[in-house]
């Protein structure tokens, strides 16, 4: 580590730990690009739940932690699931034959077809705040010119393609998306997804609580003039 220090940046020191491998300039720019991506997102579940636990006057380290832990399959951490989707169908392609971009665009409409008939979402695509997903145009288009941009990107493209033949309409790539194909296509593991997600997103939520502190705020909650109880009703005897 003390030959790193002063001579690589953040995302070089990260990918020589998670690859074992030092990454060439484009691979670093790419991912550097990708960290910077995810930093934060303003009002979201993560920084929402980072800001409550700092109006409680709990450490900064506990609200960070808990806006992390918000992460999981439905808000940040698709992904990873669609890494690992990605990942095998690129392996079985090549077990069939070259990897052309004929073979992908076929498996992109294959896998759009089951997802449709098992009405099931496909992982990686549409955002609840922004749709299309202005981050992934931008990553996508940098993986590119740094020669990043391979199989998984492509397959990620012709994805997006085939589920707009699908439904009539454009859903884009969202960030877990373009983050699952881009981190296959540095060369990285599927498994490797959420914590791209994760880490960077700790500096956002920092600023968050920090925020959140200057600002004097205290104990906030949902005025119970605001709550409306929508359970079963006790049976009266």
């Amino acid at each position: 580590m003390s030959e790193l220090i002063g001579n690589a940046s953040f995302a070089e020191v990260a990918y020589l730990i998670l690859s074992g491998k030092r990454a060439t300039k484009g691979q670093a720019r790419v991912l550097e690009a990708l960290l910077v991506s995810v930093m934060d997102h303003s009002i979201a579940p993560s920084s929402t739940v980072a800001r409550l636990l700092a109006s409680y006057g709990v450490p900064i380290q506990a609200a960070i932690a808990g806006g992390a832990l918000t992460f999981g399959d439905i808000q940040g951490g698709a992904g990873q699931e669609l890494a690992r989707n990605l990942s095998a169908i690129v392996q079985r392609v090549a077990a069939e034959g070259d990897v052309t971009d004929e073979a992908l665009q076929n498996a992109a409409k294959e896998l759009v077809a089951d997802s449709r008939a098992r009405r099931i979402p496909l992982d990686g695509f549409g955002h609840p705040q922004h749709d299309p997903d202005f981050r992934t145009p931008i990553l996508l288009e940098l993986a590119k010119k740094e020669g990043v941009f391979s199989h998984h990107s492509a397959l990620l493209s012709h994805l997006e393609d085939a589920l707009a033949e699908a439904i009539g309409r454009r859903v884009g790539a969202n960030i877990d998306g373009a983050s699952a194909a881009l981190l296959l296509d540095l060369g990285l593991k599927p498994d490797v997804a959420r914590a791209l997600i994760v880490t960077p997103r700790t500096v956002g939520l920092a600023a968050h609580y920090l925020e959140e502190i200057e600002q004097g705020n205290t104990w906030r909650h949902v005025p119970v003039a605001q709550v409306t109880y929508t359970g079963a009703l006790p049976e009266e005897s």
